[in-house]
């Protein structure tokens, strides 16, 4: 299990698990988190559990969360920031969470994590991690975003499906403490979302560029070929087709041979 205490004792952060909930197990924590807001929680509450039974990812995809070996957990946040201007909101997260796993696997002799458009993070190409922004409106503190993040810690098995594909900390080094992994997880990205608030899309653009997957490189996104030629300040893909560069708001982007 995490250890809470251990946790709020190394954290050093402004909001992020300054109240935090842990359950063994919950449907998603997303869900929990958004409940919470809607129950008046503070900016900065944290759900996290040691299972789900319905985690989710992006377009409706599942999210596997086998019990005690990960982190699955979802932070309500308030940002001053309009919901139309959120879109990149994923992208910083993302690199908090890149510079997290460099930190965590610092040591390993591992290339920087890069994240893949857009909403993974990965370890030479292996999915390690994924990320789920919602919006929840109307809770009585106003607007909020519930940030979902799981994270592979210590699971070595995978279903069939993801076998090659996914990876683990565990896989890339060894195993490692969950309350620790999840103290620098919250730094590194209250840190970027911060950033993101007071410099804007621009800087965790021009941030992110170094690690962006798949950068430079022929590509599928979704039904069409393409090389990938950044991101914009929108949060949307560039995507270099026949027609010219696309803006990409959505979409499966996956590695051509």
């Amino acid at each position: 299990m995490v250890d809470l205490d251990r946790l709020k004792g190394a954290l050093d952060t402004q909001r992020y698990g300054r109240s935090i909930a842990h359950v063994a197990v919950t449907g998603s924590t997303n869900d929990d988190a958004r409940a919470a807001g809607d129950a008046g929680a503070a900016a900065g509450h944290v759900v996290v559990a040691d299972a789900q039974t319905s985690g989710r990812g992006s377009r409706g995809r599942s999210w596997t969360s086998p019990p005690g070996t990960d982190l699955y957990l979802s932070i309500l946040d308030r940002l001053p920031v309009p919901l139309a201007e959120l879109p990149p909101l994923t992208l910083a997260v993302g690199l908090g969470v890149a510079e997290a796993v460099d930190e965590l696997l610092r040591g390993a002799g591992k290339p920087a994590a890069q994240v893949k458009w857009p909403n993974d993070v990965q370890i030479e190409g292996k999915k390690c991690a994924g990320i789920l922004i919602e919006a929840s409106t109307g809770s009585p503190k106003g607007d909020a975003v519930v940030i979902g993040i799981g994270l592979n810690v210590n699971r070595t098995l995978f279903p069939p499906e993801l076998t090659g594909n996914a990876t683990s900390l565990r896989l890339e080094s060894a195993p490692l403490d969950r309350s620790r992994a999840l103290q620098v997880l919250l730094q590194r990205v209250e840190q970027r979302v911060d950033g993101f608030v007071r410099d804007g899309a621009t800087a965790t653009v021009q941030a992110l560029t170094p690690r962006l997957a798949l950068l430079g490189r022929a590509a599928r996104c979704d039904d069409r070929d393409g090389i990938v030629r950044g991101v914009a300040e929108t949060g949307a893909l560039l995507f270099e087709t026949a027609n010219g560069v696309e803006h990409v708001i959505a979409g499966r982007l996956l590695p051509l041979p």
